[in-house]
């Protein structure tokens, strides 16, 4: 049985994409992700080997993540001092949407096929993989009290969201198909869900917040135009703050990690750069001091950890022990 959930979604970047629906670099495809902004090349040059889409566990001592370095995006977790890791599935199909339970005692994540995604629970040695839920939809995330799952369906273009409870009953469509609807994250109290949309489709890449009856919508981001689009945005514990990622337009292959003030939409970059680089995919650790996130900063795609201000980043995995 899934307990209380800590959110985490969706997935991200594997091929240097730079964002909306697939993340800069890494391409599980079964999350949602971010939009490219390039065309990938039809080249029989291997994938290089990427990790990414950190989730903190809620205890701060572990962070699951995605790498293919086994061919296919597969489940990993490695310890917060990067002294340990451990490879958790070893499948053809690419594991996505990746979060916690509240005990932190299982990790979810969800394979997409055929317009079906199945929600799956795994310890973090790697033992005793379930399935747990199904959905009409790609990328299922779990409410805080893991009751209900929120989906999204629909094309990449004009995506709907549904909410139901865990076996599907009880579905209520929250969002129209007018627009996009990617990355949603429900808050710490489950009573809000953040996601990247835009006010129409010629805007630019923005964060909103909704109820979870899909009322009181409204546009949180104001990010400078020429710093680029908004999206990807996760709740601090305290549900105070988002972190969120944002890609430049004007600078191509570079993204920085920005907090977003809930309440008044007040923004600050994180470990400002001007070297085309990518800072990607947030995820706060349980005392909003720290943040893990994905960065190819040193020529590709890895887990990385910095404090919320920015400050003492250091790269977590592809480091030589």
């Amino acid at each position: 049985m899934i307990k209380t959930v800590i959110a985490r979604p969706l997935l991200a970047p594997v091929a240097f994409f730079c964002l909306a629906f697939w993340s800069a670099s890494f391409t599980s495809a079964l999350s949602d992700r971010p939009e490219p902004s390039s065309q990938q090349s039809a080249s029989p040059t291997p994938t290089p080997v990427s990790s990414g889409l950190p989730v903190v566990s809620p205890n701060g001592k572990l962070i699951a993540f995605s790498s293919n370095s086994d061919g296919a995006d597969d489940l990993f977790v490695i310890s917060a001092d990067g002294k340990e890791q451990r490879q958790l599935t070893h499948t053809p199909e690419s594991e996505g949407n990746l979060a916690w339970t509240a005990n932190g005692k299982e990790i979810l994540f969800s394979v997409f096929k055929d317009g079906t995604s199945r929600l799956f629970a795994i310890d973090p040695n790697g033992k005793n993989q379930r399935e747990s839920a199904k959905v009409p939809g790609r990328a299922p995330t779990l409410s805080p009290e893991g009751k209900r799952l929120i989906y999204m369906a629909g094309t990449w273009t004009a995506t709907r969201l549904t909410v139901s409870l865990l076996d599907g009953s009880n579905a209520q469509q929250i969002t129209d198909d007018s627009s996009i609807a990617w990355n949603n994250h429900w808050s710490p109290d489950g009573k809000r869900i953040a996601f990247t949309s835009r006010e129409n489709p010629q805007s630019e890449l923005a964060v909103f917040v909704m109820n979870a009856d899909g009322s009181s919508r409204h546009h949180v981001t104001r990010v400078p135009a020429e710093e680029g689009g908004a999206q990807w945005p996760v709740w601090s514990p305290d549900g105070q703050r988002l972190a969120i990622q944002v890609n430049s337009r004007t600078q191509k292959n570079t993204a920085h990690i920005w907090i977003v003030d809930v309440a008044t939409g007040e923004a600050h970059k994180l470990a400002a750069h001007t070297e085309p680089y990518l800072d990607e995919t947030p995820s706060w650790f349980p005392d909003g001091k720290r943040i893990a996130f994905q960065s190819n900063r040193t020529g590709k795609m890895e887990v990385w950890i910095m404090n919320s201000d920015g400050s003492g980043a250091r790269q977590l995995t592809g480091v030589q022990k």
